[in-house]
């Protein structure tokens, strides 16, 4: 009988090990390059930050709170030779100040979308379109209009919205960097959500509005700010245009994420001014869920003309985050805008 179940034994053995060998070689077993896969993943960040201070000689607010939301996500197909890519970088954030009460700090949409073929001799490249939106959730406002502290709507969603094609074009992939470039991309820059906005009856400023202060007569319409027709609420853009994103763990606990979006206008006057758009995110982690992000933005675009004392002038736009909070993951974390 023992010897009966030492057989047994040395039999059920044999089979868990035969068994898990299987198991294991199916698990490594390459999926077939005809079937569709789908790669799907998410990270999300809430920060916040506060501030404060008291009887402080320089002058400071007594009190300043802000909470932020970032999400990365992605959507990536690939069959056979084929890919089809989808990213979305999305943020948005309040701060609360004793001065201005409760308004936003941060506002952004940006989806990047490639459909095209890689090249069998060199798999790092590739050949498609993009497909690029951006644009924000709420509305904007200038709380010193006419520099009289009057409040104004100068932004929303769809206003401005940045819609860029690009129908041929080649795209770069190495270790975290990947680059989608072509020498024809079409952009339209819509403002189609109330483009005139005026504070003032049919936009004519009070003459007593008409000062040193403010030496205009008739106010600028929200589509004007940005360089559009507002009877015609969308500008199109003909010119080469080159979209890049990077991934990377600069050291320890410390990751990088970064798109650059850069576009040419050939219908403008002054083509060699470039459109630049750019987003750089670094994530400092502390533990498993908690973690700092430092976000910087910068952008350029001479046709956005609301900046200077008399909200008249194109100007180089930067925005930085710093705060501490909980970040959570879902699928695969790649981060990577383009892939």
């Amino acid at each position: 009988m023992i010897k009966n179940l030492a057989l047994s034994v040395l039999f059920m053995f044999c089979f868990s090990c035969f068994a898990q060998k299987k198991t294991e070689s199916k698990k490594i077993k390459p999926p077939s390059p005809n079937k569709a896969i789908w790669t799907k993943g998410a990270q999300f960040f809430a920060i916040a930050g506060q501030a404060g201070s008291k009887n402080w000689a320089s002058g400071n607010d007594i009190f300043s709170f802000s909470a932020n939301m970032f999400l990365n996500a992605h959507a990536n197909l690939t069959k056979k030779n084929w890919y089809f890519n989808n990213s979305l970088i999305a943020s948005y954030g309040l701060i609360n100040t004793d001065e201005y009460a409760t308004i936003k700090n941060d506002d952004k949409i940006n989806l990047f979308s490639t459909l095209g073929i890689k090249l069998k001799k060199k798999p790092n490249l590739g050949i498609g379109a993009a497909f690029n939106f951006r644009s924000q959730f709420s509305n904007g406002y200038d709380r010193n209009y006419l520099n009289q502290g009057i409040k104004r709507r100068t932004s929303g969603f769809f206003a401005p919205a940045y819609i860029t094609l690009a129908p041929a074009g080649v795209n770069y992939e190495f270790k975290g960097l990947s680059v989608y470039g072509t020498l024809l991309g079409f952009r339209g820059v819509l403002v189609s959500n109330e483009p005139y906005s005026y504070a003032y009856q049919g936009g004519i400023i009070p003459e007593g509005m008409v000062n040193e202060k403010n030496k205009a007569t008739i106010e600028k319409s929200v589509a004007a700010m940005y360089g559009v027709d507002p009877k015609k609420t969308i500008q199109y853009q003909i010119g080469p245009y080159i979209s890049a994103a990077y991934t990377k763990e600069i050291c320890h606990n410390v990751s990088y994420i970064g798109f650059i979006d850069l576009f040419s206008d050939f219908t403008h006057k002054a083509p060699a001014n470039v459109d630049v758009f750019f987003i750089n995110t670094f994530v400092f982690k502390i533990n498993k869920w908690l973690n700092a992000l430092y976000s910087l933005d910068l952008a350029y675009d001479d046709d956005i003309k609301k900046f200077g004392y008399y909200k008249d002038h194109p100007a180089f736009q930067s925005k930085s985050i710093l705060g501490i909070g909980v970040n959570t993951r879902f699928g695969n974390d790649r981060t990577n805008m383009h892939k």
